[in-house]
């Protein structure tokens, strides 16, 4: 192939995503391509350049070093493309930024804020989505997350919000009924979470440095937060739930803590987004909104 005329697009950008994923199926998933059409076009790009640009390992790939060095020449040109024919065509008024992030998250603390961010940021029009599976982050669009865990990735902008206790907490008239002792909770009251299970052992409540074996949970589970502090609220049951998340119906006494955590959780609220991406006008002016949100809120050390 002659090095007058320059590789397609198409090829740099699925060499981009497969770069990005480590694998050529989830590039063809995400540019809703076949996995062959992602071969083909990466050994288009691979014979462009006479070098080898992935090291195949079965589905997982992984980039050699002529890959490392090409991903790093294209980030700067792809982004500059990429605002060209889109961010610069468009009004400022008129910028779409897509933020991703759990319901629970959603629901009690970005919602509450969003008619603050309606005057302080007029330009942005803020698309959420909600859901608890994390994706990765699309190359050179304006979208971030918000995101609750451990993030320390390589190309990600990361800005940790805040940390968490954990606590359980249940209606004040299940604790009329059931008391504020672990031993006495039925366990078929004990709510759970998917992705956050009961500690094997709970702080005594009032005693420094004890604590109780906890029988095993076998209430109703729960995928999503928001659902399992509805079911505390109703009396269904006690509640293991991160403390941000509650902290509104604990003030208003709808709910009650039972007990925390010893330590605060190693787990934070993380805004996140793409290298590649921070400097984009939407992006930069919510990092700092947000930033600024979380700087004065309320939320535990």
């Amino acid at each position: 192939m002659s090095k007058k005329s320059l590789p397609s697009l198409a090829s740099l950008q699925s060499f981009e995503a497969a770069a990005r994923l480590n694998s050529f199926t989830k590039a063809a998933a995400e540019r809703h391509l076949t996995h062959s059409a992602v071969s083909r076009q990466i050994q288009a790009l691979e014979h462009w350049c006479a070098e080898s640009l992935f090291e195949r390992n079965g589905p997982k790939v992984l980039l050699s070093e002529a890959g490392l060095r090409l991903r790093q020449r294209l980030n700067d040109p792809l982004q500059a493309l990429h605002l060209a024919l889109n961010l610069e065509l468009m009004p400022a008024e008129q910028q779409k930024l897509k933020v991703l992030l759990l319901s629970s998250v959603a629901c009690t603390w970005l919602m509450p804020r969003l008619p603050a961010f309606a005057l302080a940021m007029p330009h942005i029009t803020l698309s959420l989505e909600t859901a608890y599976e994390v994706v990765s982050l699309p190359p050179l669009q304006a979208m971030v997350a918000i995101r609750f865990g451990h993030f320390a990735r390589a190309g990600l902008r990361c800005q940790r919000l805040w940390f968490d206790h954990m606590v359980a907490v249940a209606a004040p008239s299940w604790v009329e009924q059931h008391g504020l002792d672990a031993d006495h909770w039925p366990t078929t009251q004990m709510l759970q979470h998917s992705y956050e299970p009961w500690p094997q052992r709970l702080p005594t409540q009032g005693e420094a440095n004890t604590s109780r074996k906890l029988a095993a949970a076998e209430g109703f589970e729960f995928n999503d937060a928001l659902l399992l502090v509805q079911a505390a609220l109703l009396g269904c049951g006690v509640a293991w739930v991160r403390s941000s998340l509650v902290q509104d119906w604990v003030t208003r006494g709808q709910l009650q803590v039972l007990a925390q955590s010893e330590q605060v959780s190693d787990k934070a609220a993380w805004l996140v987004c793409r290298e590649d991406t921070a400097d984009l006008p939407a992006v930069r002016d919510f990092f700092r909104w947000v930033m600024t949100q979380a700087a004065t809120n309320d939320q535990p050390e």
